[in-house]
């Protein structure tokens, strides 16, 4: 039957002994086994491992009198070392057990012993010459020392191991819980720079890094742009271009993560680690249906990195980019039916819907000293331009017309196909209802010149009608129609 001793840990039971405790001399071997079988249930107490560690070397100091004991060992997920000591002055122990750990002796004449896992080297253990009165009780507790210290450090080997597993279960834990909001954030983003935003916030406790970076690709200019990281003071670099990068090139040809080590890899992307005092870094490409959009980068500064980045870490962060990547795809894919909803598929312009919208939003935001116009234009002669050169040509022609309307136009105005042949120009803000003519003057001067079609010059003309509102309200169909009624009564 196991009992709590007075510390709550569950002791061993044990018969009654016929010979008194006081009857059994110091040191002996049934002393040293009772105090180690008390120290292997007291593993059992769950007590902070620093707590545990002290009570163990106290434990231990009772099976060695007369020495003094130095532990000294690096917990694993832990920076620097954890030292305990039993008969060594305070002011001495920090620099004794850092001469410990570096692998020599603290003390001529000192017994040391590893501390070991079956997973790692973990410390070490001592037993130096003590303050004891009697020079022959501390000279022979170091002559046991040898055969007591092993099994003491095998103990201190346990709490540690069991201190990292459960530390390892409760990071688990946490992995287990980010990922869970994670997928609950990402569906929620509204947009990709959200979608970014949010990874950022999750990924260092899913992967275990330090730092976390997500960039975008821009197809259009080649090149990746940062949107959102974390885990650094410093500004993310704001783009890598392909040109530039070979693992960039790399992993929108094979789509596969990268190892990135400071001393390897390209110049950008050396330049890129080294502002933030990277050393080794995952980046792990953004791919849905088949789609390059980004990549993901999970990073350790100097002497932080976990060995095996290739295993463990680099699943998890391709497991997370898996989410975000999905993200990323809905979005997209939402932008595009919205914009195939909103804008005419030949030109690019805006269709008769978003004109309207845009147009509502003028008239509703106008200053009463303020005006909104409205330019509507059709072409003379296009269906004689398809009939003579072919509905290509003729789609041709529509997409030059629609790219010499918007450079003549102001930056805040709207140019829009209405439909076939018919453009409109939103105008918001005027100052005075003749500002319409600067801009009606450009819009005409767009037809001067002849459109090149198949090789040929072809002259298309236009005919315009004006609107302009003046006032505090306006309709937006009103105003429309009215530009559209003052287009057809031109000649």
């Amino acid at each position: 039957m196991r009992t709590p001793d007075r510390g709550g840990r569950l002791r061993p039971g044990r018969r009654p002994s016929t010979t008194p405790p006081a009857a059994t001399p110091e040191g002996t071997a049934a002393t040293r086994l009772a105090a180690l079988e008390d120290a292997a249930a007291g593993l059992s107490s769950g007590a902070d491992p620093a707590e545990a560690l002290t009570d163990l070397l106290d434990r231990a100091a009772r099976a060695l009198p007369g020495a003094a004991l130095l532990l000294a060992v690096t917990p694993a997920g832990t920076e620097g070392v954890l030292s305990r000591a039993v008969g060594v002055p305070a002011e001495q122990v920090a620099g004794l057990a850092a001469v410990l750990v570096s692998g020599s002796a603290p003390a001529p004449g000192a017994v040391v012993v590893d501390v070991v896992s079956g997973r790692r080297w973990l410390g070490r253990l001592a037993a130096l010459p003590g303050t004891a009165t009697d020079a022959a009780d501390g000279a022979g507790s170091l002559a046991d020392a040898p055969g007591v210290l092993p099994a003491y450090a095998g103990l201190a080997a346990a709490v540690l191991e069991r201190s990292a597993a459960g530390e390892e279960a409760r990071r688990a834990a946490a992995r287990v819980d980010a990922l869970l909001s994670l997928g609950s954030a990402l569906a929620a983003a509204s947009d990709a720079p959200a979608v970014c935003v949010e990874a950022a916030d999750v990924l260092p406790v899913v992967v275990g890094c330090d730092r976390v970076a997500l960039l975008l690709w821009e197809t259009g200019a080649g090149r990746l742009r940062a949107v959102a990281g974390s885990g650094s003071p410093d500004p993310l670099p704001l783009e890598l271009y392909a040109e530039e990068t070979p693992e960039l090139v790399g992993m929108l040809t094979d789509r596969t993560p990268r190892v990135l080590r400071w001393e390897t890899c390209s110049p950008a992307v050396r330049d890129m680690l080294g502002a933030g005092g990277i050393t080794d870094a995952l980046a792990v490409p953004l791919v849905a249906g088949g789609a390059f959009l980004g990549v993901v980068t999970a990073s350790w500064p100097a002497g932080r990195a976990p060995a095996g980045l290739e295993g463990e870490h680099l699943g998890r962060l391709g497991a997370a980019a898996d989410q975000v990547a999905v993200a990323l795809d809905r979005i997209r894919l939402a932008d595009t039916l919205r914009h195939q909803a909103t804008h005419d598929p030949l030109t690019g312009l805006p269709n008769r819907e978003l004109l309207r919208q845009r147009l509502e939003t003028a008239l509703t935001t106008v200053r009463p000293d303020q005006h909104v116009g409205v330019l509507c234009c059709d072409l003379d002669g296009f269906a004689a331009v398809n009939d003579a050169h072919g509905a290509q040509a003729g789609d041709e022609l529509l997409r030059q017309v629609s790219a010499r309307l918007r450079a003549a136009v102001r930056p805040a105005d709207t140019v829009a196909r209405l439909g076939a042949d018919e453009f409109a120009v939103v105008l918001p803000g005027l100052g005075t209802p003749g500002d319409v003519e600067a801009v009606l003057a450009r819009v005409r001067a767009c037809f001067t010149e002849p459109f090149r079609l198949a090789r040929r010059p072809v002259r298309v003309e236009t005919a315009v009608g004006v609107a302009v509102h003046s006032g505090e309200w306006g309709v937006a169909d009103d105003l429309l129609g009215a530009a559209l009624a003052d287009r057809r009564r031109q000649p």
